[in-house]
């Protein structure tokens, strides 16, 4: 939805799980009017106005809507319902709901003709739905990488650079044809080829920048709070530093991780106790020397280290909702994360209101890992559309919008 006329904000629909064609007609018909019915005054009447969507949309769905038909079919339920389409998370190519995701996640990756087919095709679907003059498609950045950035091999990198790089001469080309500029954000996330934002603004100067010049006007990054949380990064000095670099944050989600402070015996085993099959669970602390200890997964976590147990608080890539406050014995959240970056994308906002033109970010609430939170932690909550519609309205207000409470 329009929060203002320049902030859309909207939640992403891989909180619902399904696949393919069916699956995306399902959100548009079905769970995007359910969450809006659960908006109140203010907030419920922008909805009304405008009900903007977060779609995620795989490679089944993305090759479906290739078929004219199919494209005719969801546009005109869209606009139906008077649904517009602003972003994309075409971040998993496959079935994002499968018993086991967990580093699946990650591939195709940006080296691969597979990964590059996927988002142009995605892209172009996208621009053929209602929605504004530019939308956004966010994406792994770059791919599963255990190594980490520092570790990356020059070979590596060339070909991840060479995937993104025709993917922005492959959305120039879009653009001519429809009009429509449809941007890719990056997204770091924990393990993968970008982590920080640091990771980000080298590759972005030393990589794609020299190799295309598009790559600046259709590449930037999807800035997820959850994952820069989980590397211990301050928000404001993040932000700023991608300004002075002029690597543009085209779109944020606001997503909570959880975090124990300080590591007691009750608090690990409550935090172990999140453990589950389906997705990665990536746990960091902060270590004496100020380096970042790591696991791949809560199963991972090694027996109490005195590193690890002198590290004042962990944290865990696991999304919680924004207004979660914690299960007790300890286990917090990273609240005050996406609170700040919030309050960047408001004053964003406030100055492409008074006039200075600059870019305001897509705005998402992502909590796709509702359906895997313990089932005692939702003891008294809201199902998933009340849930959605309550981190909608926590979301509006940190974004300024005092009249949206």
């Amino acid at each position: 939805m329009r929060l203002s006329d320049h902030l859309h904000l909207s939640y992403c629909t891989n909180v619902h799980p399904g696949e393919g064609l069916g699956a995306a007609r399902e959100a548009v018909e079905a769970h995007l009017p359910a969450v809006a019915s659960r908006l109140r005054g203010p907030l419920a009447a922008a909805a009304a106005a405008g009900l903007g969507a977060g779609l995620r949309l795989g490679a089944a769905a993305a090759d479906a809507l290739a078929r004219p038909e199919a494209l005719r079919a969801l546009r005109n339920t869209l606009e139906e319902r008077g649904g517009y389409v602003f972003t994309v998370n075409g971040f998993p190519h496959g079935d994002f709901a499968a018993p086991r995701v967990k580093e699946n996640a990650y591939e195709p990756d940006w080296a691969t003709g597979e990964r590059l087919r996927y988002t142009l095709t995605l892209a172009r679907a996208l621009a053929a739905l209602p929605g504004p003059p530019t939308r956004t498609i966010s994406t792994v950045a770059g791919g599963f990488e255990p190594s980490g950035y520092a570790a990356l091999d020059p070979a590596r990198a060339a070909a991840l650079s060479a995937g993104l790089c025709e993917a922005a001469r492959g959305l120039a080309r879009l653009e001519g044809e429809t009009g429509v500029s449809v941007r890719l954000a990056l997204e770091p996330e924990p393990w993968t080829t970008l982590e920080r934002t640091s990771d980000a603004v080298d590759f972005f100067t030393r990589w794609l920048w020299p190799a295309e010049p598009l790559t600046r006007r259709y590449l930037g990054l999807c800035y997820d709070a959850c994952h820069q949380a989980i590397a211990f990064e301050d928000p404001e000095e993040a932000w700023r530093g991608l300004e002075a670099a002029g690597v543009e944050v085209l779109k944020v989600q606001l997503s909570n991780a959880l975090a124990i402070r300080p590591p007691t015996p009750a608090a690990r085993a409550a935090l172990l106790s999140f453990s589950e099959p389906r997705y990665l669970h990536q746990v960091t602390a902060r270590g004496s020397g100020g380096g970042l200890l790591r696991a791949l997964d809560l199963p991972d976590l090694p027996a109490p280290a005195p590193e690890w147990l002198a590290a004042p608080e962990w944290r865990c890539h696991f999304h919680v909702p924004l207004w979660w406050e914690g299960a007790g014995e300890g286990v917090g959240t990273t609240a005050a994360h996406w609170r700040a970056l919030a309050a960047l994308v408001a004053a964003r906002a406030a100055r492409a209101a008074a006039g200075e033109g600059v870019w305001v970010p897509h705005v998402e609430v992502e909590t796709y890992s509702w359906g895997v939170i313990p089932l005692r932690e939702r003891e008294g909550l809201d199902d998933v559309y009340g849930c959605v519609a309550r981190e909608l309205e926590v979301a509006a207000v940190a974004l300024g919008g005092a009249d949206f409470c």
